[in-house]
């Protein structure tokens, strides 16, 4: 017999004790048929050659995917929520007004201390922090090595820490 019949023999035979089942795994009867029908879906799916106990195996596939709906919803933390609530709990990943106003007067402080320095060392750094240059690139524009140009990096930004921590 054709196992496309044979699942929905069955589904016709056990339909009211699968949503019986159905509903004492959601908590009533409004989402059994739905977990019912779900499952109808992926049993009828099976490639299985040939199922032994078909009502417990159609069980068994209504209560993992319950099982599998309630972990997601645990892990979703949304379960029967508002879109505007669940909206509103998430933290808006743009700074605060504080901490751009903070950024800004950091970077300003860390400017005038780039400004200070030789100028050769200033413009390596800013070349290599702030254009994204390479090394070797900012050695060619300053006519210097490369390991002459990574050592006034170095030095920059370590002067640069030093001020900082002694600003804290």
């Amino acid at each position: 017999m054709d196992s496309k019949r044979v699942s929905h023999r069955l589904y016709q035979t056990h339909r009211t004790a699968f949503l019986i089942y159905a509903g004492r795994l959601t908590g009533g009867p409004q989402n059994a048929e739905d977990l019912v029908q779900d499952a109808w879906i992926r049993f009828a799916q099976c490639r299985t050659p040939e199922i032994t106990a078909p009502v417990s195996y159609f069980k068994t596939i209504m209560r993992n995917l319950f099982q599998f709906s309630r972990k997601r919803s645990q892990l979703e933390k949304i379960d029967n929520a508002d879109f505007e609530h669940v909206c509103a709990s998430v933290a808006d990943p743009a700074p605060s007004p504080e901490q751009i106003a903070n950024a800004r007067q950091q970077m300003n402080k860390l400017l005038n201390i780039i400004d200070s320095m030789p100028i050769r060392q200033g413009a390596a750094i800013k070349m290599y922090h702030f254009e994204g240059l390479k090394l070797r690139e900012i050695a060619a524009r300053l006519e210097l090595s490369v390991s002459f140009t990574q050592h006034l990096i170095a030095d920059g930004v370590n002067l640069c820490s030093q001020i900082r921590e002694t600003e804290r």
